[in-house]
């Protein structure tokens, strides 16, 4: 026998060799040089099915079908309209995405798969209808120029990491955090940046409203704490001295101002609130205490402001807000959801207030002055919030 055939027996019998060991453990040995991945379903039409008063448009068909054309939550698909090509994620609620930004929507509610922008109209956006105002109810009505659009899975779960981050669940049992002290459950923690004083300036979840479960907690770290002033960002003066956890406690004795502090961070009346809860930092003695419910949201964004101010680094900035998520949710660097969060909810905020593009490179101590500045703060204010808070 030559050499030529000994090798092609030999390699014949390695092939035979690991086919016998791949079916021994429920596995087979594919020989052919075709890709196994199942093929991609084809795109399907369907119908507009109606048109809602924002223009969010309800496609003609199910949760089901979707499912059985290659489509559900968190894939991105290719939405085509009258020739024009879309790529977006299917979710479950408007904040899926972001402001301005398409979606697919389940609707879990109403039981319909919807086409929308957030705090935008897809109709109007893509051409499928044109929204008149009318005399009688309810004041509109929708003049339809498309009727069918199609729809493909571009990516299957093109979108989890994303999805996820934007969908984290945790429950309000302090027996489900048996990892966390009292005060890593409340979310209550001294704010320990670079220049800012120590243990001046506290952030905690809401150490008066007893919805999240947390609050008894809050409540006693803060007494520990020895705070004197509290910003709390959520509650009206109403609301607050009306929870039965309010009256004879220690948070009463306290200063406190009521900011009610929006969401919508680029806005002039989330401006205003900055202003109105630095000036009683200026005009009041610490240690201060800034909550909102979570404490995580409203107050990272404030404390992230102030923590810029006195000259703390990015990583510092970073960490600090992210350890709330630690807290309520578990969430850690090694997560995926991690870099998502951060860039979504801290980064793109401070960003925009601070307008810059490189929150690790960008002076973040100038910029923050110069948003306090343009928000209607005087140098002679500053250096005092500067003496109240910083090194």
């Amino acid at each position: 026998m030559d050499t030529l055939n000994k090798r092609t027996i030999a390699a014949l019998l390695v092939v035979l060799l690991l086919a016998s060991i791949c079916s021994l453990n429920g596995c087979t040995v594919n020989t052919a040089s075709e890709s196994t991945t199942a093929a991609t379903p084809e795109a399907f039409t369907v119908n507009v099915k109606s048109i809602s008063k924002h223009g969010n448009v309800v496609l003609n068909t199910s949760f089901d079908e979707m499912r059985s054309n290659g489509m559900d939550i968190a894939d991105i698909i290719t939405v085509s309209v009258g020739g024009t090509k879309y790529d977006l994620p299917i979710g479950t609620a408007f904040t899926d995405v972001d402001s301005g930004c398409m979606i697919c929507r389940f609707d879990m509610e109403d039981n319909e798969v919807a086409l929308a922008i957030n705090m935008g109209s897809f109709a109007t956006e893509t051409g499928i209808g044109e929204k008149l105002t009318i005399d009688d109810e309810p004041g509109y009505k929708w003049n339809s120029k498309i009727g069918e659009i199609t729809l493909a899975c571009k990516e299957k779960k093109g979108y989890i990491d994303e999805y996820n981050a934007r969908n984290l669940t945790r429950t309000d049992e302090r027996r489900d955090y048996a990892s966390l002290s009292d005060e890593e459950f409340a979310n209550f923690r001294a704010v320990s940046v670079s220049g800012m004083k120590e243990n001046i300036l506290y952030r905690s979840s809401t150490p008066i409203e007893p919805a999240i479960g947390r609050n008894q907690y809050a409540m006693h770290a803060m007494e520990k704490a020895r705070i004197k002033s509290v910003i709390n960002l959520d509650d009206s003066v109403e609301v607050m001295v009306n929870y039965e956890t309010y009256p004879d406690s220690y948070y009463s004795t306290c200063n406190i101002i009521n900011p009610e502090m929006t969401y919508d961070f680029g806005t002039e009346e989330f401006a205003k609130k900055v202003k109105e809860s630095a000036l009683f930092i200026i005009e009041n003695d610490g240690p201060y205490l800034i909550h909102c419910k979570e404490g995580k949201d409203r107050t990272g964004i404030l404390c992230a402001l102030l923590e810029c101010f006195v000259g703390a680094r990015a990583e510092e900035i970073a960490n600090d807000y992210m350890l709330s998520y630690y807290n309520f949710y578990g969430v850690t660097s090694d997560d995926a959801t991690y870099n998502i969060i951060l860039k979504n909810n801290l980064v793109k905020n401070v960003c925009g207030l601070l307008e810059i593009d490189d929150f690790e490179t960008a002076n973040l101590k100038e910029k923050a002055k110069d948003y306090f500045v343009s928000i209607g703060m005087t140098e002679e204010q500053l250096a005092v919030l500067k003496d109240k808070l910083g090194k």
